[in-house]
């Protein structure tokens, strides 16, 4: 493989054109495809002339800087088109037969040599790439929303991805300033099994006795945050929320995991077409429904980190780094364990079991209470 010089993007949406830009910006040339021309025209004038207008307005960059990062974007609605590229990264919709069929064609179309990657953040790798000529070539690259702003890309390794296609990816992923962890091709992948999972079991929560504003209280400070887990699902929306949540639940429920069932909340507050109400008192103060709400929620945020590492999905350095990166956690769920205790953390998890979220992680059912060995 040549080097990466030339980036396509299939899907010029708001993901797809955050990864462009991101690209663009790191002096990549970048060609991306739509449906048809006037879709080309129109989503180049929505995701890159008007935002990057706006900011010339603004005095933050000069019209020629405007003028030399729109200058490295071109569009197309062809496949064809992108045949000139060392990479393509796939960022269409959340539906697996469609990204099945982007990736046959990518495999036509494409130098044999050309890398080919899906941003997909549930599907598993192997499975998009079925139909691949030269799967080696093939693997995920997961970036979190806002592209342009989130500077975490999760670099996933199916198990026909080459030493080379991984290494070219990584050392993309640093020249567009990221920060890439190395993952190992799983459902949700690293960061959002925890991410999900924290929110399922949070929603499950949701009734009378509490409101979004409790709940969104107690995640604060369990974990620490600033803006807790009801604000991130407002932002992220509810529809995204509740088919990710499906699809893990699809994934790992009946498997040696576990995995939190879709709650019902959910899934109604997502049907009301409403976000969470975050602003709607009076937050409760009752300790000990805080703490019953805090302990399913760290259980299995505990449960599913501890799954990740004995499933050798992603190291406990680059799980941590993921975790505090994308989620702006103050701290990963391993060094929070370690900093409880891990006697603690083992009931905490024993909770999260108990209420049939997960399968007890093998290092606990041995009653391995070593704490975690973290380098960072």
């Amino acid at each position: 493989m040549s080097e990466i010089k030339t980036v396509g993007v299939v899907g010029f949406g708001v993901m797809g054109a955050a990864i462009a830009l991101n690209a663009a910006g790191a002096g990549y040339n970048v060609v991306y495809k739509e449906l048809n021309d006037e879709l080309v025209a129109s989503m180049f004038e929505r995701w890159v002339t008007k935002p990057l207008s706006k900011r010339v307005a603004k005095g933050k960059i000069s019209q020629a800087d405007m003028d030399q990062l729109s200058g490295r974007i071109n569009g197309t609605s062809l496949y064809s088109g992108l045949k000139d590229c060392d990479l393509v990264i796939e960022a269409a919709i959340e539906k697996m037969d469609l990204k099945i069929e982007v990736f046959t064609e990518l495999s036509k179309a494409c130098r044999k040599d050309a890398i080919l990657v899906s941003n997909t953040s549930t599907f598993l790798i192997e499975k998009l790439m079925a139909k691949v000529e030269n799967p080696s070539r093939t693997a995920g690259l997961h970036y979190f929303f806002p592209a342009n702003i989130n500077r975490l890309v999760e670099v996933i390794r199916q198990k026909e991805t080459s030493d080379a296609t991984y290494a070219a990816l990584m050392e993309f992923a640093q020249k567009n300033r990221k920060v890439a962890i190395t993952v190992k091709d799983f459902p949700g992948f690293a960061v959002n099994p925890v991410f999900i999972a924290s929110y399922v079991v949070l929603d499950s929560f949701y009734g009378d006795n509490l409101n979004a504003a409790s709940l969104e209280s107690i995640s604060q400070e369990a974990l620490g945050l600033k803006f807790g887990i009801m604000w991130v699902q407002n932002g992220a929306g509810l529809g995204t929320c509740y088919h990710a949540g499906v699809s893990m639940a699809e994934y790992l429920r009946d498997n040696d995991t576990g995995y939190p069932a879709m709650c019902d909340q959910l899934k109604q507050q997502f049907e009301s077409g409403q976000l969470w109400d975050l602003e709607g008192g009076p937050i409760t103060e009752d300790q000990a429904v805080r703490n019953e709400v805090k302990d399913r929620l760290l259980g299995a945020i505990f449960a599913i980190s501890t799954h990740l590492i004995e499933h050798q999905v992603v190291s406990p350095d680059d799980l941590e780094l993921g975790i505090i990166t994308s989620l702006a956690w103050p701290k990963g769920p391993l060094a929070l364990m370690n900093e409880l205790g891990m006697t603690e953390s083992a009931r905490l998890i024993k909770v999260a079991v108990a209420a049939g979220d997960f399968k007890l992680p093998k290092k606990f059912a041995d009653n391995d209470l070593t704490p975690w060995e973290l380098n960072k």
